[in-house]
C-alpha cells in the first residue's frame, strides 16, 4: 500500500508567479511536450533518460510542486494541472496607459492570487487614452480606474476650477505703461 505522500497522491501546490496569462500557460504545456517527447524518443532509442534543458517558468513550476519530470505520471498529471488550469482559472484583463514592469506584476499577481484565486491568470493591455490608473475586466464585470474616467466623472467641478482660475487674471485691469517724456 502507497503513502498519502507518494508521487502519484500529491497535490499540486499552484503556478509560479512567473505564470502570468494564458499564453504562459500554452508555453508550459508545448514544453511540457516537447520533454515527453524526447523522453520517449530517449526510450526508443534505449538511452538512458536525461531532462532536457527547461525554461524558468518550468523550472519553477517544477520546483513548486516538487516534480520529477522524469517519471511519466508525473508529466500526466502535470498536463492535465495545466489544462484544468486554462480551461477553469478566473481570468482578469487588466489594461494600462504604459507597458507595467516585470516587478509591478510579479506584485500584482502575488496579490491577486492571495487575495482573489491562487490560479488566478492576467492578461495585461496597453490603452495609452486612460492617462494613468487601470481598466480591469472579468467576465462580467468591468471597473475604470483610469484618470480619463476619473475627469469624466468630475468634469462640472474641473471645469469651474478652470474657470476660477482663468476669471481673476481676466478681471484685473491692464496697468498703464508709462511713457517716457518726450525731448
Amino acid at each position: 500500500m502507497t503513502s498519502p505522500t507518494a508521487p502519484e497522491q500529491q497535490k499540486f501546490v499552484g503556478l509560479p508567479l512567473m505564470v502570468v496569462s494564458p499564453v504562459d500557460l500554452g508555453r508550459l504545456l508545448r514544453e511540457l511536450e516537447t520533454i515527453d517527447n524526447g523522453l520517449l524518443q530517449q526510450t526508443l532509442q534505449k538511452q538512458d533518460p536525461k531532462l532536457p534543458k527547461t525554461s524558468k517558468m518550468m523550472d519553477e513550476l517544477i520546483t513548486l510542486n516538487h516534480l520529477n519530470l522524469l517519471e511519466k505520471p508525473q508529466r500526466e498529471r502535470l498536463k492535465q494541472f495545466l489544462l484544468a488550469v486554462k480551461e477553469k482559472a478566473p481570468l482578469l484583463h487588466m489594461s494600462f496607459s504604459a507597458d507595467p514592469s516585470e516587478a509591478f506584476i510579479e506584485k500584482l499577481m502575488s496579490w491577486i492570487r492571495e487575495n482573489m484565486h491562487p490560479l488566478a491568470l492576467l492578461t495585461v493591455g496597453l490603452q495609452p487614452n486612460i492617462g494613468a490608473g487601470a481598466v480591469v475586466r472579468t467576465t462580467n464585470k468591468y471597473f475604470d480606474f483610469s484618470l480619463a474616467a476619473n475627469f469624466a466623472t468630475q468634469r462640472e467641478l474641473l471645469m469651474s476650477k478652470l474657470q476660477e482660475t482663468t476669471r481673476p487674471a481676466a478681471a484685473q485691469p491692464v496697468a498703464a505703461v508709462p511713457q517716457e517724456a518726450a525731448p
